[in-house]
């Protein structure tokens, strides 16, 4: 009786036990989570910590064995904070199925399968390390099957989990990832006057595959499972060999400027006949992934976005990016490849402020631990000259796309017409989010402003836009002296501009449309060869938009500010005494006035016969547009990877365009401007990414430019000046939030 009696209360002791122990395992202490961090890509053995079992491979899975010499050694890669990958030995995972543990040769995701990609799709690969206060050991848990590692295999209830040790190890295979070819630690955060040490990139997209709808751009900044998942073969997105890659015909055609005949002739070549335009192979071959040859790849990979920081990159301002248009026009004619649900911009943009910050995590997480990555999303200048002055790179989130805040030109279903107040509030939601960066304009008219008036085949998505044709005016119509010219306003003609001379055309607009008005008709009879320009610049709503954002203190971009819009904007950024930047180069006279900051990419490496090229002129014209005052450069770098625009050519090789005979190919390997890093060619998988054959193929291959621009005669002073962005990019930040802070000051006195 009393034996009984002392096994129920055992009992009843181990379940009470039991449940408490459950409990601390599920909550895991936050106070000791550090310790799941420290593994991340390092080689361990796993061991039980009550009996010293090693877990091993044997059959078709795993077991723990108490014979050491059988025990089989991990490489531990994060997917995120506090979870990992187990890649063994023989390049296989440790993976779960049901109760029992077994291993898997290759993994699935929404990369690699015909499905959207806008969740990750969960694999049984993926083991969240957890702790329970006070009681020594480390926990596994499968996050798909939701069970614990057990002394015999898994289980759902974690009264059963075993707690493990992980012991250093060598002899594990190597985890799939593109090489940096840099070899040192940054050691320059300051110029020797204080300043901050470093270069800014005033524009860039790495989560384009997000926007879209999600199926233009392919390939991901990062990916949980890796490099073979992020950088994944394009086809399901661009079809067999390339053939339904729309948006990379449009742009080789002309990047939206093309004539009709060669877009539509071009357009139905690739999507009726099947015409290629790139392979499609990603990691590890990759090989035409580069962005002369296929500019609809990710050029943003985030260990390429490292090469490019460890060679003095500093400051990084990242858009969301989409355009509602281009995602319904891929839905029309590719409806059964299609990702979007939504084709909603708002929406989109939404999905990369949650992946941009996913991404600082991954890379936290790469690094050993929250706040440990060289990936630092900023939100106030502040924060920025922190993460400057301790070696990191500064990331700063903005904006770009058509219809900010969903406030469109036409009233649509589903959506609230935008007034000052619903603007306020929406501006303030983002900036809440993060934002403090804006274009109040891009391509199509939008409630706040024209586009840029680039015309060509965006002629045609503006219609779609608004249902409306732009209204053109000749540009000497249009009053005040400042223009950006930056998207070719006043220089290119309209497609439009030859209806003049098509017989019967005036009375088929008369029959069907009022003739004497353009915006209204059924085609619009523009002067044939006219400058066009848009005739109307900022609404009332725009400029109500440009004056919230400066009470905000935020980063007004002008790069898509036609030139109505640029002379309504510049007398009150004057009075205002208000900074802002031209990311895609503009009127430098205008950026100027305003104290402001101008970036595009640097001129071609080519040189002429007397070794001069346009990359040389580029670093010497930074150097000469100064601020008096300071000595910072008023001109910067931007190149828009994932964004449609123009990358440096290689001298050499099947991609050269240069004229004449180029010498002197750039030899490796080159120490960094800065004499802290030793850059060796940038391999990613098998494709070896020589700047010679490539040119800028990616922003991993920013110091080979720089060091190309060295070795071609730029001087020392004019690559300094380069060198010097990072602090004006900030300090201009700081202007306007001192000008935000004055003018808040006046209207509360």
């Amino acid at each position: 009786m009393k034996v009984a009696i002392y096994s129920m209360l055992v009992s009843v002791f181990f379940l009470c036990f039991s449940r408490s122990f459950s409990a601390e395992l599920i909550k895991a202490s936050s106070e000791n989570k550090s310790n799941v961090y420290q593994f991340a890509n390092q080689c361990y053995l796993i061991n039980l910590s009550h009996n010293n079992s090693y877990l091993a491979k044997k059959g078709s899975g795993y077991v723990f064995s108490e014979e050491k010499e059988f025990a089989m050694p991990f490489y531990m890669r994060p997917t995120a904070l506090g979870v990992y990958l187990l890649f063994d030995q023989e390049e296989q995972y440790l993976i779960a199925e049901g109760q029992h543990l077994h291993f898997a040769t290759s993994l699935e995701s929404e990369m690699t399968l015909d499905i959207p990609e806008e969740d990750y799709l969960i694999t049984p690969a993926e083991w969240k390390l957890q702790t329970v206060e006070n009681i020594k050991g480390l926990y596994l848990k499968n996050i798909k099957e939701n069970t614990w590692l057990t002394e015999g295999g898994l289980n759902k209830s974690p009264d059963f989990a075993a707690a493990i040790n992980f012991e250093p190890a060598s002899g594990c295979a190597d985890f799939p990832e593109s090489e940096l070819g840099a070899v040192g630690v940054v050691t320059k955060t300051l110029h020797d006057n204080g300043m901050l040490w470093g270069f800014a990139d005033a524009h860039e997209h790495s989560g384009a595959n997000h926007g879209f709808g999600g199926k233009i751009f392919h390939g991901a900044s990062f990916h949980k499972l890796g490099i073979e998942h992020a950088l994944a073969d394009c086809e399901k997105h661009h079809g067999e060999n390339g053939s339904k890659d729309l948006m990379s015909v449009t742009y080789k055609s002309g990047s939206g400027s093309a004539a009709p005949d060669s877009f539509g002739g071009d357009l139905y070549d690739h999507l009726i006949k099947g015409k290629a335009d790139h392979l499609t192979d990603g990691y590890p071959t990759l090989i035409e992934w580069n962005a002369h040859q296929a500019p609809t790849h990710q050029g943003l990979y985030y260990k390429w976005i490292e090469r490019a920081y460890l060679g003095g990159m500093r400051v990084m301002v990242e858009y969301m990016e989409s355009t509602e248009v281009v995602c319904e026009v891929y839905k029309t004619l590719l409806p059964g490849n299609s990702e979007a649900q939504s084709c909603n911009e708002m929406k989109h943009v939404d999905h990369q402020l949650i992946k941009i910050r996913e991404l600082q995590d991954y890379v936290d997480a790469q690094s050993g631990g929250p706040g440990k990555g060289w990936f630092r999303i900023v939100y106030s200048p502040e924060q920025a000259r922190e993460v400057v002055k301790a070696g990191k790179l500064a990331v700063i989130l903005g904006i770009e796309i058509e219809n900010p805040f969903d406030c469109f030109v036409d009233q649509r279903d589903g959506f609230e017409v935008c007034d000052d107040e619903l603007v306020r509030e929406r501006l303030n939601s983002y900036y809440n989010k993060g934002v403090r960066a804006l274009f109040p304009s891009h391509k199509f008219v939008n409630a706040f402003s024209s586009g840029d008036g680039n015309a060509g085949v965006l002629e045609i998505g503006d219609y779609l836009n608004t249902g409306q044709w732009r209204d053109y005016v000749p540009c000497k119509e249009v009053p005040g002296k400042y223009w950006m010219k930056a998207h070719g306003e006043g220089e290119q003609t309209s497609i439009f501009s030859k209806l003049a001379k098509v017989p019967g055309i005036d009375m088929f607009n008369k029959i069907f449309s009022d003739s004497k008005d353009l915006t209204k008709q059924v085609l619009p009879i523009y002067p044939e060869a006219a400058a066009h320009c848009q005739r109307t610049g900022f609404t009332r709503l725009g400029m109500s938009l440009i004056e919230e954002m400066m009470s905000l203190g935020m980063i007004i971009d002008l790069g898509h500010t036609p030139r109505a819009s640029l002379n309504d904007i510049i007398p009150v950024l004057v009075d205002y005494n208000y900074p802002a930047v031209h990311t895609h180069g503009g009127d430098q006279a205008a950026v100027n006035l305003i104290n402001g900051l101008s970036s595009k990419g640097l001129g071609s490496a080519c040189r002429d016969e007397e070794g001069n090229s346009g990359l040389l002129a580029s670093f010497k014209n930074i150097n000469e547009q100064v601020d008096p005052e300071t000595g910072l450069p008023r001109k910067g770098l931007s190149y828009d990877f994932n964004g449609f625009a123009s990358y440096n050519k290689p001298r050499f090789g099947e991609l050269s365009h240069c004229e004449h005979q180029q010498e002197s190919p750039l030899t490796y390997p080159f120490r960094s401007f800065a004499g802290d890093i030793i850059f060796e060619k940038l391999q990613t998988g098998e494709q070896v990414f020589d700047f010679n054959q490539f040119g800028l193929a990616n922003i991993g291959l920013y110091p080979d430019l720089i060091e190309e621009a060295r070795r071609g005669g730029a001087s020392q002073e004019s690559i300094n000046a380069l060198f010097k962005t990072a602090e004006a990019y900030i300090r201009l930040w700081e202007r306007a939030e001192r000008s935000a802070a004055q003018h808040r000051k006046a209207a509360s006195g």
